[in-house]
């Protein structure tokens, strides 16, 4: 119960911090679509390198990569880079705020996201059962998209002033929940955080 509560607390003491960060960063620069997203992608890749030092200071094995890299992760490899690659083509967004976004929402989000929740917290978890482990990383994950909020308000702000935010934000929950026990599936049957990435990132790229 403990390091659950100290768990949840670290999600937490993540997300205020990089809300605090980005009040603090636009009161110096103008914020637009563009200055946004290379904050998340600067703010993700620190914390993403902050994750893995951490674990080694803790001596804690995240288990990223597969025990092997067989013909199985080369050809799924080459897939997700496929569908990753050719969206831009898909979609004619060539311009900088589609690529960074594209950058952002299916490379750099999953990556970070499933080092905290497949990787950390779930080789914490783990020591009590992956049972364990795939339940509350699934729950927590879901929960932890509340902490989006202030982007969701800012974009909404610009594109659609009159949207519910409420609704937007348990819509949000739900879709992470489900997504979560996607991830956790493959990151439970696979015994890898990289499988367990990759599906995040054909989800995040078609989804997104």
């Amino acid at each position: 119960m403990r390091k659950l509560v100290l768990i949840i607390a670290g999600l937490c003491a993540l997300q205020l911090l990089r809300i605090g960060l980005v009040q603090l960063v636009f009161l110096l620069i103008t914020r637009t679509l563009v200055s946004d997203v290379i904050f998340d992608i600067a703010f993700m890749t620190v914390l993403s390198c902050g994750i893995i030092l951490a674990a080694r200071i803790k001596n804690l094995k995240l288990a990223v990569w597969p025990a092997k890299f067989s013909e199985f992760y080369v050809i799924t490899t080459l897939i997700t880079a496929a569908i990753f690659i050719s969206t831009p083509f898909i979609t004619s967004s060539f311009n900088l705020n589609g690529i960074l976004s594209l950058l952002y929402g299916a490379a750099i989000t999953p990556i970070y996201e499933e080092l905290i929740f497949r990787g950390f917290i779930w080789q914490i978890i783990h020591i009590k059962s992956e049972k364990s482990a795939y339940i509350v990383s699934t729950l927590l994950f879901a929960v932890w998209h509340l902490g989006y909020i202030d982007t969701v308000i800012w974009r909404t702000s610009l594109f659609f002033p009159d949207a519910n935010i409420p609704e937007i934000m348990f819509w949000k929950v739900i879709t992470g929940l489900i997504i979560g026990a996607l991830l956790g599936a493959a990151r439970y049957k696979l015994k890898n955080v990289y499988s367990s990435m990759l599906l995040h990132c054909v989800i995040n790229t078609v989804g997104g």
